[in-house]
């Protein structure tokens, strides 16, 4: 909740969902291979082996930066997390529905509430049918259609109906998605019929927020329908696993002429394994976050999504429309609305907004009120001009353009408006020219 110089350090030891647990495995096998090469080119490789492996560790390192990692990956990574967010916004909360079936469909009796929940029930049973076909966690919940009856999310003479609509086109057409999504509308148009929606424009506001629903649960099955081309991500994985694969040997303490190449003989390669640690925890980050329906730790929720979708909706389709009684609210007779905290908190500053320029205090000429007029350019100062000009005493008279903030002369300025005369008189009288300082007007 607060960031303090511990903080970081106890977030390295976390395990779950971890860099630590998703490139260990990979960190080890690098690191044994790494120490296999380096004993065998220490102690078992004669001198003039030697002298050609230098040479290929040479070779190799000078041309490591040939491939372009971080390019590669940061790329990939920004593709797949606004891919990620997108899922996240559409995955699904069920909400609304509630709320309107709650809001358009009045009535205490049990008839209503049975249309309420069908609703709700029909609702959450799309979802129900896109999950158990994109996450193998809600798989393994419901395997076969019978377990989506018997955890109530269907009816037996619903599922028989819903069998009905086998044909021999379903193969080609997809699954039946939208069969659930077409009952709730159905029953949003006899909740009408039977008068339990007050008028049309309920009923197409319910519907519409039916609409959306399925439409946000489409996308998420459009997602998982057609992933990312191939090609992408064998190339980042590619790239990844053969820069470590080279650097197995481009990263080796190479000795030339009996001396160390470099000015400390580390046993451990302490930065190639950072690297090795950073980018390949890059990758890994992709590899979660391409499929957020899996079953790693930070992949999405879905049962429990749909057990908080399902109780909810019922909830709130359970309780009709009422509300409180209409009374004043405890601020009512306040002039100043106390504002009242926690005594631990009312010690705590709170800083308010204020705009950037708000605190900023102009200086001008004088101490009276500010000189407000026309722009030097705008249509309705040359038309001001133009009538002030045959004047003899313009300077004796009080400059026409000057205003405060409170005078009723701004109103005419304001309704001042430019004809199509005014501008051919203007323009055939080429000797005048606009004033370019106040004190010409």
């Amino acid at each position: 909740m607060t960031s303090h110089p511990w903080t970081f350090f106890l977030l390295l030891f976390k395990w779950k969902g971890s860099i630590w647990k998703a490139v260990y495995m990979e960190t080890i096998i690098f690191l044994i291979f790494y120490g296999i090469i380096s004993v065998i080119y220490k102690t078992a490789l004669g001198e003039s082996s030697q002298r050609t492996f230098e040479a290929v560790v040479r070779y190799f390192d000078k041309r490591l930066s040939y491939i372009p990692l971080e390019f590669v990956l940061g790329f990939f990574v920004t593709t797949v997390v606004n891919r990620w967010t997108k899922l996240y916004q559409t995955i699904g909360f069920i909400d609304n529905v509630g709320l309107m079936a709650n809001c358009y469909i009045r009535g205490a009796t049990e008839k209503a509430r049975i249309y309420r929940r069908n609703i709700m029930r029909y609702c959450e049973l799309v979802q129900v049918l896109v999950f158990r076909d994109m996450s193998m966690r809600t798989r393994r919940r419901f395997p076969t259609m019978e377990t989506i009856v018997a955890a109530g999310f269907m009816n037996k003479h619903e599922l028989e109906l819903y069998n009905s609509y086998d044909t021999k086109y379903n193969s080609k057409l997809g699954t039946k998605y939208w069969i659930p999504a077409n009952w709730a509308l159905c029953m949003t148009y006899k909740a009408r019929k039977d008068g339990y929606i007050e008028s049309d424009y309920f009923k197409a506001q319910m519907e519409a927020e039916i609409r959306t629903w399925r439409t946000n649960i489409e996308w998420v099955c459009n997602y998982d329908w057609v992933p990312l081309p191939l090609m992408y991500p064998q190339l980042v994985c590619l790239a990844v696993n053969l820069y470590f694969l080279v650097s197995i040997v481009a990263r080796q303490l190479v000795v030339e002429k009996h001396k160390i190449v470099d000015e400390v003989d580390v046993y451990f390669p302490v930065m190639t394994f950072l690297q090795f640690i950073f980018y390949m925890g890059w990758l890994k980050v992709i590899d979660v976050m391409l499929n957020p329906f899996g079953e790693d730790d930070d992949d999405f929720e879905t049962n429990a999504l749909i057990d908080r979708n399902i109780t909810m909706g019922l909830m709130i389709a359970d309780n009709p429309m009422t509300t409180p009684d209409l009374r004043k609210d405890p601020f009512y007779d306040e002039v100043d609305v106390p504002l009242l905290y926690s005594e631990e908190s009312s010690h705590v500053p709170n800083h308010h907004y204020h705009g950037s320029a708000s605190e900023v205090r102009l200086e001008h000429r004088g101490s009276g009120p500010v000189t407000m007029m026309p722009h030097s350019q705008s249509a309705a100062n040359l038309k001001r001009i133009m009538s002030f000009k045959s004047s003899e005493d313009d300077e004796e008279k009080t400059n026409p353009f000057s205003m405060s903030h409170d005078d009723a002369r701004m109103r005419n300025w304001r309704e001042v408006s430019l004809d199509s005369s005014f501008l051919s008189d203007l323009n055939e009288n080429k000797e005048w020219k606009p004033p370019t300082s106040q004190q010409k007007f």
